[in-house]
């Protein structure tokens, strides 16, 4: 998920605010017509570097929202909109992205980024589960807010194809908030599937079924972790008892109610044992699912906790991963695999295998640095430690890809 920040030198900002990014070009061939939906002057924020230098003074003049110099600048007490400049890194904010700042803070957070892969809708850090190897653990807070700040990001982000995230914490906490959001969605970026991560306890109750339907997004797809084929052994993962019933009938629910679903498999110690029989569940118990990712671990958050219950090397587990692959993929279930180095999957594999890291958080590492592989391999989570690192990586040749048999260069 896209969550980058850096500080800036921060002026005449009185209340927390979005701001779409733009250059000077930009706002002249489109103004505000550059965002999805409903935008004002005030919610642009002109772009000016090195290249506006000469017509700054006139820029300056233009009646905006803010301005942002991400070259090092002089004092510009003249200015009554807001301004940014000064950045500790300067290549965190860009042309294009929508960023939020408050006031008494000189953080400036990035919700979208033009053509990432990763953009995302926040929807709180709340969550009723706690799951052993969750990469951002829970807080008890109110933070209703990322409601009113999520529908304002997707008035200013781009037109285009590309999917948004939404995700959290548990996005079904915030019931009314989640379902306007959709629908907002659903009006302003009717191009843009939405895909929404969630444990689906709450869709346990099936009047979400009634909601759904009313909403009635052409394009939205639930991503909903099962963890196990049993309850015993799912809701230990997931540190909630009964968690497992509320799931399955979760997920029946978004069936009755038309939406799509993903069922998602986190590998670790606790569930690859069982991938095959996991697998068969699936299968019997929920064949409308459209899609299956099983994604390798991300070693933060309570992971790090957790590593004597969930580490396990991917080399010890492709007997089962190769399995429970191929007997849904036979059966008409697609299937992905996340989140691993390439180098580490049995080739018969390669076909499932999908570069899905988010662009600003994978690393390669230096073993990787005479790889033939790198354009294709999701790499490593920033995260990677060696202590989490499989005695099978190595370098891959061209040879090596080829006998990969396909799916290589497609993304997440």
């Amino acid at each position: 998920m896209l969550r980058l920040d850096t500080q800036f030198e921060i002026q005449n900002v009185s209340y927390p605010k979005l701001f779409k990014v733009i250059t000077p070009e930009e706002f002249v061939s489109h103004g505000t017509a550059g965002c999805a939906g409903a935008a004002s002057f005030d919610d642009l924020m002109l772009w000016l570097d090195e290249s506006s230098t000469a017509n700054q003074e006139q820029w300056l003049s233009v009646p905006v929202g803010g301005f942002l110099l991400p070259s090092n600048s002089s004092e510009l007490d003249h200015v009554s909109a807001a301004l940014l400049k000064n950045p500790k890194d300067s290549l965190v904010v860009q042309p294009g992205d929508v960023i939020a700042v408050s006031p008494g803070s000189n953080v400036v957070r990035v919700l979208y980024r033009r053509g990432a892969n990763s953009n995302l809708l926040f929807m709180t850090d709340r969550c009723n589960s706690l799951c052993l190897m969750c990469s951002q653990p829970p807080k008890d807070v109110d933070d209703r807010w990322h409601v009113d700040e999520n529908l304002k990001l997707i008035d200013l982000v781009d037109r285009g194809a590309e999917q948004l995230g939404i995700s959290g914490g548990e996005p079904t906490l915030y019931r009314d908030g989640l379902l306007a959001i959709i629908e907002h969605a659903k009006r302003v970026l009717p191009e843009k599937s939405v895909h929404i991560l969630s444990n689906g306890r709450l869709l346990s109750d099936p009047s979400w079924i009634s909601d759904l339907q009313r909403v009635n997004h052409p394009n939205l797809t639930w991503g909903v972790p099962l963890y196990a084929d049993n309850a015993a052994d799912h809701d230990n993962v997931v540190q909630a008892p009964g968690a497992f019933s509320e799931t399955i009938a979760g997920l029946y629910n978004l069936q009755r109610a038309g939406q799509k679903i993903e069922i998602r498999m986190v590998l670790s110690k606790l569930t690859t044992p069982r991938l095959g029989e996991w697998a068969h569940f699936v299968f019997r118990n929920l064949p409308f699912v459209h899609h299956v990712a099983l994604m390798g671990i991300e070693n933060t958050g309570l992971a790090k906790k957790n590593y004597e219950q969930l580490w396990i090397d991917p080399a010890d587990y492709q007997k089962e991963l190769n399995q429970a692959a191929f007997f849904l993929d036979i059966r008409g279930i697609a299937v992905s695999i996340y989140n691993l180095p390439l180098c580490v999957l049995d080739p018969v594999l390669g076909r499932f295998y999908r570069q899905s890291i988010s662009d600003w958080k994978n690393l390669f590492i230096d073993t990787c640095q005479t790889c033939s592989a790198t354009d294709a391999c999701a790499g490593f989570f920033k995260s990677h430690s060696t202590k989490w690192q499989s005695r099978s990586i190595h370098p891959l040749s061209v040879d090596d890809l080829i006998i990969m048999q396909g799916a290589l260069c497609e993304s997440a």
